[in-house]
């Protein structure tokens, strides 16, 4: 691309052209990143703590950089904003609203994230932003998402290896997520459903689709195959653990070389995917330097044509957008409730808190940013020790419902499956965790709203959203139980764990509530 000006009415250099774009896409980007700190803060925390979503931190610089290697293809368009695109960024930022009000991450994050694009479409226009299409739709893959689909590719993975299995004629007996051969038992926990490959190889794959191909169906095809490919490839993975296992006598693919047998794995299938792109994708001619030198030369005849273009109301309306949404986020912080004003203690003392959890303790939950929590060992009955967690979590002081709140370490638990509750008035919910080991643990757990109890998240969440958006404050409390079980006496166990339950459920629930 030549430097020099080009001469006429109106005409620009194009390097001052494309400066000016530049700065207006650095502008919109800047100012949405001051309106909606506080959610882009919570999926930075995100995407730093989760191995799952480490790729979204890449996510907007390729963006950006995909937007630059479209430059010429920009220039060439006549900027002019579509105001008619409020009628996405309306609800957008209503979205995000109701996500602060009630401290609801993914609402947050669906929400600004959605909303960059759609605020670069409203101010380079329709025609300017189709021509950079791809990477404002790369931009989605912030969203940290896709955790939901654990149980789902675990199933998965669990019953298309065990017909591996059986067509090579290894006996196998399936429990659930547990694969038991005559070598050895092993559990497709929440680490073996390929979560990582699945979101990973999908990334790339768009990424890949549109850099190397054309035609939609080949682009379109690709995609496809990101997505069956390394659910297909986590199946053989699963397989080849245990047959390895099988043929070497349990001495190798268990411990430590199975995680690094996933992650060689993890990197040829990458690798094959991309071979495969190459097949499928177009064999494109060269580009000559005549057809370069066309191109800079279109480049420079309407380079002024694209800034000179470009109405004024588009960054006029942009801003009202920007102060309007602002105030407002502004005032639902302001009418969160504000920080107890004393430190908060449990309702009811008892002699049975653990001082020192970590040194005593097998099974422990992940909850963080608590107001006050604490660990109880109490005694079922004779034969079975309770660990019990409780927290309070004062409201505006930390998110009781939220994706980084688990019930118990992911490296050392796993869920196994969810336990049915008989007929019962107390809401709760139960599921059966496992170990590496082999160890099985029954935990069952609650949420407490004022006077309310919830058994599941969602419902939770829903509560809290609603007495927020209503002024009153959504002080919290969550309680979870665990025991240690066998699996010959599971339903002994549980019918044992739901009596207690029953029992102490009333008081339980009164200590994670804010004194009257």
């Amino acid at each position: 691309m030549q430097e020099q000006s080009v001469t006429g009415s109106g005409a620009y250099p194009v390097r001052l052209t494309f400066s000016a774009v530049t700065v207006l896409m650095l502008v919109v980007l800047a100012a949405w990143a001051l309106v909606f700190h506080k959610g882009l803060v919570s999926a930075v925390a995100i995407w730093y703590g989760s191995d799952i979503f480490n790729h979204c931190m890449f996510v907007l610089p390729g963006a950006f950089y995909l937007i630059y290697l479209k430059r010429d293809a920009l220039l060439n368009t006549p900027i002019k904003p579509s105001m008619w695109t409020l009628i996405f960024i309306a609800p957008l930022v209503a979205l995000y609203a109701v996500g602060l009000a009630g401290d609801v991450q993914i609402f947050m994050h669906a929400a600004m994230f959605t909303l960059l694009p759609v605020l670069y479409w409203f101010v380079l226009g329709t025609k300017a932003a189709r021509t950079i299409l791809f990477p404002l739709v790369f931009i989605l893959f912030c969203i940290p998402i896709g955790e939901e689909l654990v149980p789902l590719l675990q199933q998965i993975a669990a019953t298309f290896s065990v017909q591996l299995l059986e067509l090579s004629g290894v006996p196998v007996f399936r429990s659930g997520l547990y694969i038991e051969i005559p070598k050895g038992r092993f559990l497709v926990a929440e680490a073996c459903s390929g979560i990582s490959f699945f979101i990973a190889s999908l990334v790339i794959g768009s990424l890949y689709a549109y850099l190397n191909m054309q035609a939609p169906w080949r682009r379109a095809s690709f995609v496809l195959l990101s997505i069956v490919f390394p659910v297909a490839a986590n199946i053989v993975r699963v397989y080849g653990i245990i047959m390895i296992a099988h043929m070497s006598d349990m001495k190798y693919a268990v411990g430590a070389d199975h995680l690094i047998y996933g992650w060689f794995f993890f990197a040829f299938v990458i690798i094959c995917l991309l071979a495969l792109g190459e097949f499928i994708r177009e064999r494109a001619p060269k580009s000559t330097a005549d057809d370069i030198a066309d191109s800079n030369e279109r480049v420079e005849q309407h380079s002024g044509q694209a800034i000179s273009a470009y109405d004024k109301a588009g960054l006029a309306g942009f801003s009202v957008v920007m102060v309007l949404s602002a105030v407002w986020f502004q005032f639902i912080q302001s009418a969160l409730p504000e920080a107890l004003n004393q430190a908060y203690t449990f309702n009811r003392a008892t002699e049975y808190v653990v001082d020192d959890a970590s040194m005593r303790l097998p099974w422990q939950v992940k909850y963080r940013r608590a107001t006050a929590e604490r660990y109880l060992l109490m005694d079922a009955d004779a034969t079975a020790e309770l660990t019990i967690y409780q927290a309070f979590y004062a409201a505006g002081q930390g998110e009781l419902i939220s994706s980084i709140n688990r019930f118990y370490d992911q490296d050392n638990w796993t869920k196994v499956e969810d336990i049915k509750i008989d007929a019962s008035d107390k809401p709760y919910s139960m599921e059966l965790i496992s170990s590496p080991s082999g160890q099985l643990r029954l935990m069952a757990y609650w949420f407490v709203l004022n006077q309310s109890g919830y058994a599941n998240q969602r419902e939770t969440k829903i509560a809290q959203i609603a007495k927020t958006l209503s002024g009153e404050p959504a002080h919290g409390g969550v309680v979870a139980l665990s025991m240690e079980v066998e699996r010959r006496e599971l339903a002994r166990q549980q019918a044992q764990l739901s009596t207690f339950i029953e029992k102490q459920y009333a008081s339980l629930s009164d200590d994670v509530r804010l004194g009257q």
